[in-house]
């Protein structure tokens, strides 16, 4: 069974974890959810990958929700002939179209040479213009566009190589100073959704989000119920000035560094994690911090210092999750790289021993009180009961916080406190307990049998089993109980103080 930890693993899904027991590694190193990169690969494959985590999920005992990460409107680099190429400073490379890269008889023929997946963009290209590649890791300038001189071929664009570096097959395009965008999603979102849907995934990652208006767009094609959830990927200037409005539409938001570093100030990008972070805290969406949390691993066994900080920092931000990316992907240490994060997530969250009494708290104790006093809590009943009973677990020393929950909503409004013990989360529904994988501090429980008016007792028996294994509590110690007391809605309205049984 995988050690508990409140901050969530996602890891993508690629090349690297296709060698036979790698899944099964990143999910007993920690991966709480698998996410799959609609940007690359094929339905096939994707389909291939999504039955392997379900298969190694299921054997595991563990649950492990499905992420699925649409394109949207980005511009990508096409198939390159070695998969990747390294360009050089001060070097001239031109962007085709795709199919183009190999053809003679032009004048800069020997130069080196970009296929591009979007013509459009090479029609959209001007002089002067900065081109970022490889979430602007490169950088390029536009030295002559498609309507720099008369008889120039819109079908290729030459560039100087102003930052060096390697990009590989699918690299993303940012021009941060072109207004060219499709609205999302794109007909290959759409496809990709379909495809989404009939694999039953558990979240959707939209991609280049601006406005509340990209996520309704694609609520439209999605089940009225029991659809998956939307997450909104934070990575366009315009979606900082809407912020507000986008995390309340989403059920969940990303922090995607890549895009959203080219985007906008490199230098206030911390800043603008934080920010991200906080909004979705209080408005109870999980939120996911992503890209390039351990990217030394991609070719080393061991990640920087800086990286490590980084993760740490992510962690003490209250982030939900932290992602891997091309580590696991395509990394070389796809299971080594989670199992490093899952050790920096435990030594991040251990922070001293835990209190039995307040007392006898730690400062982080403490903290943790102070700051779930200062969270906006609504005039609901649910969510005052959600935090009486974070602040009951923090004041007595309470091993756990024990709902039984119909909703991912439910879940999140007693998670949303942060509180420093698991919200076991009792459900009977898989796709729930599947769902529930991503929120910080959650361990969703399967339990065919339980309803929302199961008997105290039930509840805690299931409870109790999972905190003895994961040597979380003792019998005889405390548990904080949230139940329903009406079968007719089925909202929990009762809180009780409940001893595990010895």
């Amino acid at each position: 069974m995988t050690p508990w930890h409140r901050t969530k693993i996602v890891c993508t899904l690629g090349p690297a974890t296709d060698a036979p027991g790698v899944i099964e590694g990143l999910i007993s190193g920690g991966m709480d959810v698998a996410r799959i990169n609609a940007s690359h690969s094929d339905h096939i494959t994707h389909s291939r990958r999504v039955e392997q985590v379900r298969r190694a999920a299921s054997e595991a005992g563990q649950p492990v929700a499905i992420l699925v990460d649409l394109p949207g409107p980005k511009f990508r680099l096409d198939n390159l002939p070695d998969d990747c190429c390294r360009l050089a400073e001060g070097a001239i490379v031109t962007l085709v179209e795709e199919g183009r890269a190999l053809e003679a008889g032009t004048d800069d023929r020997d130069a080196s040479r970009l296929p591009v997946r979007n013509p459009e963009l090479l029609q959209a290209l001007r002089a002067g213009e900065r081109v970022f590649l490889a979430d602007g890791s490169v950088e390029l300038c536009v030295e002559s566009s498609a309507t720099a001189q008369s008889g120039f071929d819109a079908s290729r664009v030459r560039c100087e190589v102003l930052i060096g570096g390697v990009v590989r097959s699918g690299s993303g395009i940012n021009i941060p100073e072109s207004a060219l965008l499709e609205l999302v999603p794109t007909d290959d979102d759409r496809q990709h959704l379909a495809f989404a849907l009939s694999r039953q995934v558990e979240w959707i990652g939209i991609s280049f989000v601006q406005s509340v208006d990209d996520i309704h767009r694609v609520r439209a094609l999605l089940p009225s119920t029991g659809g998956p959830l939307v997450m909104a990927k934070i990575e366009k200037r315009q979606a900082l000035v809407n912020l507000e409005e986008i995390v309340e539409a989403a059920d969940g938001v990303m922090v995607a560094r890549g895009d959203l570093g080219v985007e906008t100030d490199l230098a206030e990008i911390a800043l603008v994690q934080k920010r991200i972070i906080s909004v979705a805290n209080a408005r109870a969406r999980p939120v996911i911090t992503a890209t390039q949390m351990l990217e030394s691993m991609v070719a080393y066994e061991h990640p920087t210092r800086a990286e490590v900080t980084d993760v740490a920092n992510a962690v003490l931000d209250g982030t939900d999750a932290v992602m891997l990316s091309a580590e696991t992907a395509i990394g070389q240490f796809p299971v080594a790289a989670v199992r490093i994060l899952h050790r920096v997530i435990a030594a991040t969250e251990a922070r001293g021993n835990r209190s039995t009494k307040l007392e006898e708290a730690t400062w982080y104790d403490k903290r943790t009180l102070n700051e779930m006093q200062s969270v906006s809590i609504s005039g609901w009943k649910q969510d005052n009961l959600g935090f009486s009973a974070c602040e009951l677990a923090v004041r007595m020393g309470a091993r756990a916080v024990v709902v039984f929950v119909q909703s991912v909503a439910a879940a999140l409004e007693v998670a949303r406190f942060r509180p420093q013990v698991p919200v076991v989360a009792i459900t009977g529904s898989a796709t729930l307990y599947r769902s529930l994988a991503l929120a910080h501090a959650i361990a969703p429980l399967l339990c065919d049998e339980c309803n929302a008016t199961a008997e105290p007792r039930s509840l805690i028996t299931k409870a109790q089993a999972w905190l003895l294994a994961q040597g979380l509590a003792r019998p005889g110690d405390e548990v904080v109980l949230l139940t329903a007391s009406q079968m007719i809605d089925g909202k929990l309205d009762t809180l009780q103080i409940v001893q595990l049984a010895s």
